[in-house]
């Protein structure tokens, strides 16, 4: 028995799967410093940060404050984007977060030692799918039926902070599963010039090695655009120093072949960060 895999066409395949991996979701708050008591910000994926592409498709938020308790915000979903709106319970900082959200999953199958996608429906020796004009495609190549296949989930967590009046000494716990990071700098305490220190976290234990990239909002309207790279240390920490006011977004992703086989899951967050002037 046979089953349907892409093979000469994976690299189409692969650069879809790609191109979904490589949108960034984040959350944007209207306002990081409000003065009255509620919160509205707007969530979307997208290739390019800050300009919504495709709506979050969250049922419910969470504003999170510096005791652990959780307020739910429900989100109006558009075509581009999503917004949420609520009220802020005290003064203080609050963690905006989407929680672990499952955006998709693909079967994968392992050929000649490389994973790639499974594609379907059809077989060997059925109709495959028109193509222009109506003009039916090749059928795709086969694979034996006792070759290694796998579902992969993708992920993804957006966080932000923000802080009502003044803001709390200590910040919003995290809730130690999956991907996400702790700020060791306060972000409602960060300038023009500062240096933001943060640790990567996995599952609640330390990330080690691991590639992060930051990119800011508004660069479209500005002679030179910011990108930054880097990568954590052994104990899971890094730092970053900005030196021009605006919010920002740090970005990070784990793959599935990296960390625990039994659960195959690929992993994205990210973190908006306003700096003041």
């Amino acid at each position: 028995m046979l089953k349907p895999v892409l093979c000469g066409l994976a690299a189409v395949s692969l650069f879809a799967a790609v191109s979904a991996e490589a949108r960034t979701s984040f959350i944007l708050p209207f306002n990081f410093a409000p003065t009255e008591a509620y919160v509205t910000a707007e969530a979307a994926t997208s290739e390019n940060v800050f300009t919504p592409e495709m709506a979050l498709k969250v049922d419910s938020f969470q504003i999170i404050d510096d005791k652990g308790v959780a307020t739910a915000a429900k989100g109006a979903q558009f075509k581009e984007v999503t917004l949420f709106e609520s009220v802020l319970p005290h003064d203080g900082t609050f963690r905006l977060t989407t929680g672990n959200v499952e955006m998709r999953s693909m079967q994968m199958v392992e050929v000649d030692g490389k994973w790639r996608p499974v594609r379907g429906p059809g077989g060997p020796g059925g109709k495959a799918p028109g193509g222009e004009g109506g003009q039916p495609q090749p059928q795709q190549p086969a694979i034996p039926a006792d070759a290694k296949t796998v579902t992969v989930k993708s992920m993804s967590r957006a966080d932000s902070y923000i802080s009502l009046k003044k803001p709390s000494d200590s910040l919003p716990p995290l809730e130690g599963k999956g991907l996400e990071v702790t700020p060791v700098t306060h972000p409602s305490r960060l300038f023009s010039g500062d240096m933001f220190d943060f640790t990567v976290m996995f599952d609640g234990k330390p990330l080690p090695a691991t590639d992060f990239k930051i990119e800011r909002g508004g660069d479209q309207y500005r002679e030179a655009s910011y990108a930054y790279t880097g990568t954590t240390g052994a104990d899971g920490k890094a730092q970053v120093t900005f030196d021009t006011p605006g919010v920002y977004v740090i970005e990070l992703n784990r793959k599935w072949q990296d960390g625990d086989q039994a659960d195959p899951r690929n992993w994205s967050y990210s973190l908006t960060l306003e700096v003041a002037p």
